[in-house]
């Protein structure tokens, strides 16, 4: 069963972009939920840190290896096409600092970890990309860091939106969406959403 902690606009309402001046954010979201099967929840948090609540132009969307994230990039593009909004995929990994001080370890046990959880990035920035079809409004960014929340957070005011899934757990899970989600939902400058999915919707990156 799909639904939204946001109030769903009932059927006889006009399509989200016929309504001009009126909020879009809140339905928006909640029509996302509604529509994307592969999603369970999509949780809208600081609705009112919105700049505006009438437009949505950027979507910065969280992607991780995390069972949540095919949900995530699902919810995002329903969000953006309902808005015509443009979204960045975007990857935190960490740096080589937060590699020295031990707040992420090397991926698979390899010695190089950062090289490693760069190459696992992209191959999860293209998987997440595939997962958008003929989509044609986004962009990908693969950031270094010493946590995925500062980076989230640091780059939050220069969109409408942020997407990101719910606390999953594992090594690279952990290290993008463990208390992460927590950290951005509190210390975002925008609206944030959190998407819990309908079972498992790891991206496909063999």
């Amino acid at each position: 069963m799909h639904g939204s902690d946001t109030d769903e606009a009932s059927a006889e309402a006009p399509a989200v972009g016929d309504r001009v001046g009126e909020p879009v954010v809140e339905p928006a979201v909640g029509e996302a939920a509604a529509s994307t099967t592969a999603a369970a929840h999509a949780r809208l948090n600081g609705i009112d840190r919105a700049t505006r609540r009438d437009r949505v132009s950027s979507i910065l969307v969280a992607v991780g290896a995390g069972p949540h994230t095919g949900a995530t990039v699902d919810v995002a593009r329903e969000v953006a096409d309902a808005t015509d909004a443009w979204l960045e995929l975007f990857h935190v990994v960490p740096s080589d600092e937060a590699l020295v001080d031990g707040d992420a370890t090397a991926v698979d046990g390899e010695a190089d970890g950062a090289d490693e959880y760069a190459a696992a990035g992209d191959r999860l920035l293209d998987a997440a990309r595939d997962r958008l079809g003929d989509f044609d409004r986004v962009d990908r960014w693969l950031v270094e860091d010493r946590t995925a929340a500062g980076a989230i957070v640091e780059q939050s005011p220069y969109y409408d939106l942020v997407v990101v899934g719910a606390p999953t757990t594992g090594t690279v899970g952990r290290f993008v969406f463990g208390s992460t989600t927590d950290t951005v939902i509190e210390d975002a400058e925008v609206p944030v959403v959190v998407v819990e999915a309908d079972g498992e919707t790891s991206l496909d990156v063999g």
